[in-house]
């Protein structure tokens, strides 16, 4: 239990990294500024959406509530015309303290993955380079690759996904070398 105990910190520590990491990236560095975009004009957005009484959920247009009706003429000529988006509604105004506190616990969880999981093959006493390349590369899978897949689906742009993908390539990097680092000694 104690050779368990001494990942907490290193996971901890990785976390914490990786979260202010998050943070320089969205919040100081320029390159995510012209990722999401402003529509020209929100107001018959709003409108639209407020008199329509959408209820929470994700949305992606044109779209049909019964599979069958993808076959038909209509849809088809939708489909073709466009246009073709995506939208997400919320059930009230975001708490971006709770938003903070669910990314927080995802990171953790990330480091808490990667260093159990190292630990299962290598146990306490790894240098750093037996530590890092795993340790960064299961954070690689998360921070990533597995954004691509949900982004490219739902349409995300290339430079969005390309800004994102870059950082998840250093928020990865970041949960390796911060586990390689502080990883518990053999004994």
């Amino acid at each position: 239990m104690d050779t368990i105990m001494a990942l907490w910190f290193p996971v901890l520590a990785a976390a914490i990294s990786v979260f202010f990491l998050s943070f320089l990236f969205w919040m100081v560095l320029p390159h995510h500024r012209k990722d999401i975009q402003a529509l020209p004009d929100e107001k018959p957005i709003f409108d639209a959406i407020g008199s329509l009484d959408v209820p929470p959920g994700l949305y992606m247009w044109p779209n049909c509530t019964d599979t069958a009706d993808y076959r038909s003429e209509e849809f088809r000529e939708r489909y073709r015309k466009g246009p073709w988006g995506t939208i997400t509604i919320r059930p009230s105004m975001p708490n971006f303290r709770n938003n903070l506190l669910i990314t927080f616990v995802v990171y953790l969880g990330v480091a808490a993955c990667s260093g159990g999981l190292v630990h299962c093959g290598l146990g306490n006493g790894g240098s750093f380079m037996q530590v890092f390349p795993p340790a960064a590369m299961m954070a690689f899978l998360a921070y990533g690759l597995g954004p691509l897949c949900g982004a490219t689906f739902l349409g995300k742009p290339l430079r969005f996904m390309v800004t994102d993908f870059v950082d998840g390539v250093l928020m990865a990097a970041t949960n390796g070398v911060i586990l390689a680092a502080l990883w518990p000694a053999a004994g």
